[in-house]
């Protein structure tokens, strides 16, 4: 993971960047912004990561020049919405001359370091680029001035469940449930043959080989997947949550009824739909990015 500036420029930099590499950073820039807002999306702990502490706007403006130097050279994105999400402002030529850059932007031995790590990517591409500049030299990593680590709200707070909707309308959710976790990857090759012999102690083949059927494996959920389904499990009723709809540009608002049921063998709850609301209702979308089946935002 890095944001790769071997300019302090952040237009400068994307314009020299190889096409693969420009394509890669927009991605990157887009999980930075994720693990510096999004509780328990992980990285925050990276290096790459804590040099951006604190100033989420300049990544942002980081990230849209990546995604628009490479919508420049003519290729389809998807990057762009997501990463202005963060910081809406930063799209704005306007606003974005008032956001506050990182003290280290400038600093030349980071900058070097960069152009020195791409020459070692590619020598034949970047060498040239960078005339002059020392290679092998280590990535230099700022430490922010503040620790910022995002935390789930405790209050004031609506639930989101990303249910699996299939092709309902929102007007048509009626219970609501945890999507189901996902299944063990089966053998590299199910149809391959165990042999199975007359005796455990006997090497010698008795018969045709016969095919034993593939076990079916349950994936172990993980501890963040377990917390989710307790925090679902344990809901009072009557709470708030909502359900997202045509890739999250829509929410069914509503409220979970009665006592827990069982929908299909899971774990389910009745739903009242009181609302269908936009994306933009709420204060801050970015945070609906979160890769959580089941998880809190600041209600809109």
């Amino acid at each position: 993971m890095q944001t790769f500036l071997p300019f302090a420029d952040f237009r400068e930099s994307a314009a020299a960047l190889d096409t693969s590499r420009l394509g890669k950073q927009r991605v990157e820039a887009l999980q930075v912004l994720r693990a510096l807002v999004i509780p328990e999306y992980g990285w925050q702990s990276h290096p790459a990561v804590r040099m951006w502490m604190g100033h989420v706007p300049a990544l942002t403006m980081y990230g849209l020049a990546m995604a628009d130097e490479w919508i420049n050279r003519g290729h389809p994105d998807n990057t762009r919405a997501n990463i202005t999400e963060f910081a809406p402002q930063a799209a704005h030529p306007d606003y974005a001359s008032k956001i506050v850059m990182p003290p280290w932007l400038g600093y030349e031995e980071l900058h070097v370091s960069h152009r020195s790590k791409l020459i070692g990517k590619d020598p034949k591409f970047y060498g040239p680029l960078f005339p002059g500049t020392e290679e092998k030299l280590d990535y230099v990593w700022p430490e922010p001035r503040h620790e910022f680590h995002p935390e789930d709200p405790e209050e004031d707070r609506l639930w989101i469940l990303r249910a699996a909707v299939q092709d309902l309308r929102p007007e048509e959710l009626a219970t609501v449930s945890l999507p189901p976790r996902g299944k063990a990857k089966p053998p590299a090759d199910p149809d391959e043959y165990q042999f199975v012999y007359a005796e455990e102690k006997s090497r010698r083949q008795v018969g045709p080989p016969k095919k034993r059927p593939v076990k079916q494996l349950e994936k172990k959920p993980t501890r963040k997947r377990v917390a989710q389904e307790q925090a679902f499990s344990t809901l009072p009723g009557k709470t708030e949550i909502a359900v997202p709809f045509d890739g999250g540009r829509i929410f069914a608002l509503g409220t979970v009824q009665g006592r827990p049921i069982t929908v299909d063998g899971q774990f389910a709850r009745n739903f009242e739909l009181t609302d269908v609301i936009d994306r933009a209702a709420f204060d801050y979308p970015a945070l609906l990015q979160d890769p959580r089946v089941f998880f809190p935002v600041p209600a809109p």
